[in-house]
């Protein structure tokens, strides 16, 4: 009897040391099952700001620069001397002004002498004709007589313009812009005398690349900004229909006008020329980015507060922004940390304070 008690505990004891060895060696298993708090990374935070598309300007933008509407080297038309110089170097005058004088010498002498050829002759003629009619003057007489006046006539409109030409004139107005002569300067027929500029009306001149020049029509308007701040608008007057064979670039003209003579020519200009108008995004450059695809945009927030790419076009720049198309309506780009994240990745928007 007692036997039979001993092996029942034996068994007993048994089956709960085989039932804690087993639950012993279970134990680093559960550890590794259990599930310990993972620690998740914090969102992102980036600034955003607002924006809304508005209707602009379109604007082709070439470098270019300012010419004179018009400019000639005036010449002597006949030989003398220098003896006045009335108009100082960069004055403006009028057309018909006198800006150099040359000697008169002999030439008022002459000028008395056809006068005075040209009336004897006159006489001549009509004597002739009176004869003529009463049939005492030969018809070849006449007509010798008539040819001499001629002759006296044309000595006489040779003389005139001998003294006109000692008066050398602006052909337009304009300014003197260069003088080649000094007092006592002997001139000759056809020597240079001085450049005259009108400069009241300014060319913009520029070379349209061959992709835009299709996009010009005369008559648009456009507007020029110089190095030292100063702007002007002008109208599109010529554009050339034969392309730089090394560029393949296009000239185009505009007149600006300029009557207070604040911009001068030969300087650099910026000249944009207005196209149409579309709906556009005003944005500072620092904003843009770059997509793994190497495309300029700007990166925005959705709704749902994922990161989005939209590439972008140049509408026109200013001097402190850009306007870009292909953009939402409305949307909100990210200003600050856009580096720092990526498409399709979930942050945080933070207004970005304006001003």
């Amino acid at each position: 009897m007692k036997s039979s008690v001993y092996l029942s505990l034996g068994l007993l004891l048994g089956v709960v040391l085989w039932m804690l060895s087993g639950a012993i060696a279970s134990t680093p298993e559960a550890d590794l099952v259990a599930d310990d708090p993972v620690e998740e990374m914090p969102l992102m935070k980036v600034k955003v700001m607002d924006v809304t598309a508005e209707n602009v300007t379109r604007e082709i933008v070439v470098q270019g620069e300012l010419e004179p509407r018009r400019q000639v080297e005036i010449r002597a038309q006949t030989s003398s001397r220098v003896v006045g110089l009335p108009v100082e170097k960069g004055k403006r005058v009028e057309v018909g002004t006198p800006v150099v004088e040359l000697a008169v010498e002999d030439r008022q002498a002459q000028y008395e002498r056809a006068l005075a050829e040209v009336a004897n002759q006159k006489l001549e003629v009509a004597g002739a004709r009176k004869l003529q009619k009463k049939g005492l003057q030969s018809e070849t007489r006449l007509k010798a007589a008539e040819a001499a006046l001629a002759a006296a006539q044309a000595d006489l409109k040779m003389a005139r313009l001998e003294l006109e030409y000692l008066h050398i004139k602006a052909p337009f107005d304009s300014v003197l812009e260069t003088r080649y002569v000094e007092l006592g300067s002997h001139l000759e027929r056809g020597d240079p005398v001085a450049l005259m500029v009108d400069e009241s009306v300014l060319k913009a001149v520029g070379q349209v690349s061959q992709q835009s020049a299709g996009e010009l029509r005369l008559g648009q308007r456009i507007r020029v900004r110089l190095l030292d701040g100063l702007e002007a608008e002008g109208v599109v007057t010529y554009i050339s229909r034969l392309g730089d064979t090394e560029t393949h670039s296009f000239r185009v003209e505009a007149e600006v006008p300029n009557p207070d003579g604040l911009l001068n020519a030969g300087v650099s200009a910026e000249i944009r020329i207005a196209i149409d108008r579309e709906a556009a995004h005003f944005l500072s450059p620092a904003v843009l980015a770059l997509s793994d695809k190497g495309e300029v945009g700007v990166k925005s927030v959705d709704e749902e507060g994922f990161v989005r790419f939209h590439p972008i076009e140049l509408v026109r720049t200013e001097a402190d922004g850009v306007w870009v198309s292909g953009l939402p309506s409305t949307l909100q780009v990210i200003t600050q940390g856009q580096g720092f994240v990526n498409t399709g990745e979930v942050v945080i928007p933070v207004p970005a304070s304006r001003g």
